[in-house]
């Protein structure tokens, strides 16, 4: 498993360049470079890892089960993101000043799209489809925790890695759960689109009332989720089930203080 960790740390460290060197690019060049971003760490790990011999459409389906289990899971998450990200923009508002901005363009629907689709889809391939066919096989927790990590420092940025991180173990739960990325995918879509409307199409009001649904909604889902508990017991235990244990490589320890100090430096600018 440790040539296997080393292998997806590449494809985040390749992932992390490439998005870089976006940002210092302009037009459609940018555009391609941001694509590839994606592409080429999902391309070159599978390549490196062929003689696995996974169908590779094989966690890219959903079955009724999996998706009655999934669907009470929505609001929960989406509130649990929502009150951490308030909880950290608070606490670093109040120990620096900075507060978190964001320019999502003129077009609500690009913005739509690549604010929210393409990272959903994208980020679930790189972060969710990846551990799954490498780590899970091998460990769920070790799957669930390192995904976790990883998608929460490549963000590399302070105000995003907390609720990151919290969401980065539940999406990896479900998609362990389900055996499919296709319910992260969602969940992942559905939050990061109530954001980019909220930016857009705002009235004094309308984010406490959004809030306040979200929250019933998520209150009735865990209703669901309590009465029929037995059946999220498995998800639940992931975290703590039998494998091989938590292995952290040098390469991923590099990959972590690199992360991190990027997130401190772009904080302090």
């Amino acid at each position: 498993m440790k040539k296997k960790l080393n292998i997806l740390t590449l494809s985040y460290l390749i992932f992390l360049v490439l998005l870089f060197l976006s940002g210092y690019l302009s037009g459609g060049l940018s555009d391609t470079v941001y694509y590839l971003a994606f592409i080429v760490p999902i391309g070159l790990c599978l390549f490196l890892t062929r003689e696995e011999g996974i169908e590779w459409k094989k966690h890219l389906t959903l079955d009724k089960d999996a998706v009655m289990l999934s669907w009470p899971l929505v609001f929960p998450t989406v509130a649990v993101i929502i009150i951490i990200s308030f909880l950290t923009s608070f606490l670093i508002y109040e120990l620096t000043g900075k507060t978190n901005s964001a320019d999502l363009g003129d077009s609500y629907i690009l913005a739509l799209f690549t604010h929210a689709l393409i990272p959903a889809v994208f980020e679930e391939a790189l972060f969710r489809y990846l551990p799954l066919r490498l780590i899970a096989p091998h460990s769920s927790r070790c799957a669930i925790i390192v995904s976790a990590i990883f998608f929460a420092l490549v963000h590399t940025d302070l105000f995003v890695i907390p609720y990151a991180l919290i969401a980065g173990v539940i999406l990896m739960s479900i998609t362990i759960a389900t055996d499919s990325i296709i319910p992260s995918i969602i969940i992942h879509f559905i939050n990061n689109a109530l954001s980019v409307t909220l930016y857009f199409i705002y009235f004094p009001g309308i984010d406490f009332l959004v809030y306040i649904w979200i929250g019933l909604l998520a209150i009735l889902s865990i209703m669901v989720i309590w009465r029929n508990r037995e059946e999220y017991e498995i998800p639940l235990l992931l975290v703590t089930e039998k494998g091989e244990g938590i292995k952290f490589t040098p390469l991923m320890i590099s990959f972590a203080a690199i992360t991190l100090a990027l997130a401190i430096l772009k904080l302090r600018t």
